[in-house]
């Protein structure tokens, strides 16, 4: 019985099949997650792990998410292979998803890079139309491209471009990212980047992701969010840091004070949750004669 009453509070969430996953939303250790011409732009191979927890009232957090993703670059640099996998639990809703990423890329001398991107992929979640939670598959794919200089980038990507998604109406937003870098990598290195998301039929959500490195060792910046994933507006501040431990591992965290607040049903008010830090591992297979470009640095 408890099961039922959940699935119908649930309900609301999930008749809305939401194609903007946690691997997208917590994007700002990974901005390959928004456009697949970035697979492979840090010219070296790399792993990553992106891990959400969450304290709830116990000594031991509660994991909510965990985010994988690998990429590097193929064909002597001309093209770039990557792979992104995810799973999710946050407020008790359980999906999962991965898809995988191929860019070609092509330089034009020392001045400017252009990139055009492909990804494919799937999405796993309950669609609790019978009351069943029965889980069903959404398999999907997106296109990006992305122009870079050594301090400037622009990407504009779709990362679902189409999906199967049956009756149900998925969000498809459009991503367009402006980048830039200032300073000297071995001393002070200010990196930011303007990121708007727009999607048919819902309101513009927009992002600002700063960070200062220092000699290339330390990193400390903010993501500001300000996104209405459920038509009311959200402005908040999202503090990241990040450590690099020698040539190849990295380790970094952001702490968002306030998460998305689901509703949870059509008469009550939302469900706020509590805050989730983050947890990122990221190690660099350093190969001689790599670039130690500033996209590593964003």
């Amino acid at each position: 019985m408890m099961r039922k009453y959940l699935l119908l509070l649930l309900l609301p969430i999930t008749t809305l099949v939401k194609a903007q996953t946690v691997l997208e939303d917590q994007f700002q250790f990974n901005f390959l997650a928004l456009n697949p011409a970035m697979t492979g732009a840090r010219e070296s191979f790399s792993l990553n792990g992106m891990f959400g927890n969450q304290f709830n009232g116990t000594l031991r957090p509660q994991q909510v998410y965990q985010l994988f993703s690998m990429d590097g670059p193929i064909q002597e640099g001309r093209g770039g292979l990557g792979l992104q996998a995810y799973n999710s639990n946050i407020a008790g809703f359980n999906n999962a998803g991965a898809k995988v990423s191929y860019a070609y890329r092509q330089k034009f001398g020392d001045v400017f890079t252009v990139a055009l991107g492909a990804d494919a992929g799937f999405i796993y979640q309950p669609t609790i139309v019978t009351g069943q939670g029965i889980k069903q598959m959404f398999p999907y794919a997106g296109l990006g491209g992305l122009f870079s200089t050594n301090q400037f980038f622009l990407s504009v990507s779709k990362p679902v471009l189409f999906i199967n998604d049956g009756l149900f109406n998925s969000k498809k937003p459009l991503y367009t990212m402006l980048g830039f870098s200032l300073g000297e990598m071995e001393n002070v290195m200010l990196n930011m980047s303007g990121t708007l998301e727009t999607n048919k039929g819902a309101s513009a959500n927009f992002f600002i992701t700063a960070k200062a490195w220092f000699k290339q060792k330390a990193g400390f910046g903010i993501i500001y969010r300000s996104e209405a994933p459920f038509g009311t507006k959200i402005n908040k501040i999202v503090p990241m840091v990040e450590f690099q431990l020698g040539e190849s591992f990295r380790l970094g965290g952001s702490y968002d004070f306030k998460p998305m607040a689901y509703p949870n049903s059509s008469s009550q008010g939302a469900f706020q949750q509590r805050g989730i830090f983050q947890l990122y591992l990221r190690y660099d297979f350093i190969r001689d004669g790599d670039s130690n470009n500033r996209m590593k640095y964003y």
